[in-house]
């Protein structure tokens, strides 16, 4: 793979040359005037057929740059073009002010023909191509470009004091599940019916806990025996299931400030230790308990961990051979993204015979296989990094057959669309499996991979927050499983604190019951990951990286939540003891 420093030079100028920075009426009006595609992003950096509109305050947003970038780089058109416009200083940007959401306009010639809301990604790529396609017909061939309605005031009032305490107090709450630093109350009927809620709450004030959510609910028979099944075996248990189903309660969402890990022991406690409350409130007897319980008595507020179905998003290739790339780029880009993939990364690279006859190994013995080596290293192949549910056989069945003389009867595929007639090599390469994708990966995108740990006692919500927040860094889960780890295991896992003071408690921690596993891949994940997840001490992690997974997460060296490996080459031996050979496709 040969990358010349002169090709670096100029995509460096390339990428300067995207984003046009706007900060005047009338520039505005100069930029979205011009003849092409003009997204305009409020709140968010960048431009392409775009402009980033954002306040001072904020800037723009960093999150979506390396995305149109690439979509920039991989569509390579001149119609195209990016740019970030301040709403402060601009008058036509008046209305976005204060939003506080991503918004893209999309320009073309001078009239709005499209918006996206919010930085989704799959959507403002499928958009961009779409318009752009349009703008260039209207440019080629004439024609009416039909403006966009965009009804911004509906969902950009001008707040009040009450909605802006809301949206604090939304947030709040959202820490705190996140986090785990709360704990549930529930004032009983009797007490609602008596007019004692206030004083009730008060008291509770006065003993160092934030009220951060009071709200009634009404139990029914089956939700009032599972909040107090630890009274199952006490006396008078089903008069007081009586008494709870007799009416509505006042649920409160608790949090004390003072002990990040107390809040429900602390609570607990006070409850035990006053009359007056123990006779008129229950309360979350364990942590353990917690999340159930949210679900069942703040139903709206908790967040479920995502179902499997919501997790089986899977990644492939595209290979794009040089006589194909030559004649078919930009329409086969096109209809890959059509077809609801999303283009993450690409690589245009131009092959040696070492190179190819590498990363072609199996296919030696096919008669095919100089008319294959010849293809590849006659000039540039493009490799497409794309995602999407079902990515590996879905590509797989669009790409059609690859044998040539079965592509002229299979209409509707990619292989009989992009045909190259003068070959006996088909136009386009896609793995066959997960095993065969890792391996192409691998050759086109180097990528360190890495095992992480999701210790035990860790809850369901907290697991899918830890496993959320990976996937927004970058991270790729390219095997996943919960399994309880063996002594043995745990001991070449967590070679690093052997000897130490910790290591017979943490050796009993983690194997006393299932951790989650991953096997992690992304371009320096090793560096990405410490950033994110911080020192192993979470005291520490407080100080220093208040928002990494083990400060959120963590109670102490032992139980911190997440342990990962020391570095890549530890991370391939990890991987291989839990999960095999990922790049070896199974018998």
């Amino acid at each position: 793979m040969v990358v010349s420093n002169c090709k670096d030079m100029a995509r460096r100028r390339q990428e300067i040359a995207l984003q046009v920075e706007l900060e005047t009426q009338e520039e505005w009006n100069e930029a979205t005037n011009k003849e092409g595609l003009l997204v305009i992003d409020i709140y968010q950096q960048w431009a392409g057929p775009f402009v980033d509109v954002y306040q001072s305050y904020g800037g723009p947003c960093k999150a979506m740059e390396a995305k149109f970038r690439t979509v920039k780089n991989t569509i390579g058109d001149s119609n195209l073009f990016f740019a970030i416009a301040k709403a402060d200083t601009i008058d036509s940007l008046e209305k976005y002010r204060g939003r506080c959401e991503p918004c893209f306009l999309f320009y073309a010639t001078g009239v709005l023909v499209d918006a996206v809301i919010g930085a989704n990604a799959p959507e403002l790529q499928r958009k961009i191509l779409l318009n752009l396609e349009q703008e260039k017909k209207i440019l080629k061939d004439g024609g009416e470009r039909r403006e966009f309605n965009f009804d911004h005031a509906a969902t950009d009032e001008e707040e009040d004091g009450d909605a802006a305490a809301n949206r604090q107090r939304s947030s709040s709450v959202a820490h705190a599940i996140a986090s785990q630093q709360y704990t549930l109350a529930v004032i009983r009927p009797d007490a609602y019916a008596d007019g004692k809620v206030e004083e009730i709450v008060d008291q509770i004030k006065s003993n160092g806990f934030k009220v951060l959510i009071q709200q009634e609910h009404l139990l029914d028979e089956n939700g009032a025996r599972e909040l107090h099944r630890y009274k199952m075996n006490q006396e008078g248990y089903e008069d007081h299931i009586a008494r709870m189903v007799s009416g509505p309660s006042i649920v409160l969402l608790l949090q004390k400030t003072e002990a990040k890990d107390a809040t429900v022991d602390d609570f607990l406690e006070l409850v035990n230790s006053d009359e007056s409350l123990k006779t008129f409130v229950d309360c979350t007897q364990s942590i353990d308990n917690i999340h159930d319980e949210l679900v069942l008595l703040l139903p709206n507020i908790a967040q479920r961990p995502h179902t499997p179905q919501e997790q089986l998003v899977e990644r492939t290739l595209a290979i794009i051979r040089p006589s194909a790339l030559k004649l078919f780029k930009d329409a086969i880009v096109s209809r890959i993204i059509q077809a609801g993939f999303e283009v993450t990364r690409q690589a245009e690279m131009h092959l040696t015979r070492e190179q190819a006859e590498e990363f072609y190994s199996v296919k030696k013995s096919e008669s095919y296989y100089e008319d294959l080596i010849r293809e590849m290293t006659s000039g540039p192949s493009l490799a497409l990094y794309m995602i999407k549910k079902d990515a590996v056989q879905g590509f797989r069945t669009l790409l059609g057959p690859a044998e040539k003389n079965q592509i002229k009867e299979a209409s509707g595929t990619f292989r009989h669309e992009f045909d190259m007639v003068d070959t006996n090599v088909n136009s386009l390469h896609g793995p066959r499996s997960h095993a065969e994708v890792n391996r192409n990966v691998q050759f086109f995108f180097p990528e360190e991979r890495i095992l992480a740990i999701l210790k035990p006692n860790l809850t369901g919500q907290q697991r899918s927050d830890i496993v959320d927040a990976l996937k927004k860094a970058g991270f790729f889960i390219m095997a996943r499983k919960t399994d309880k780890l063996t002594g043995d295991q745990v001991a070449q896992l967590e070679k690093a604190h052997q000897g130490k003071d910790h290591y017979n408690e943490l050796l009993s921690y983690l194997t006393s019951g299932p951790s989650e596993l991953l096997a992690l891949a992304k371009e320096n994940a090793s560096q990405s990951l410490s950033q994110i997840i911080g020192p192993e001490d979470p005291a520490k992690a407080t100080e220093s990286a208040p928002n990494s997974l083990r400060a959120l997460y963590g109670k102490d060296l032992v139980h911190n939540a997440i342990d990962v490996s020391s570095g890549a080459e530890q991370g391939k031996q990890d991987i291989h003891l839990i999960f095999g050979d990922l790049e070896r496709d199974e018998a």
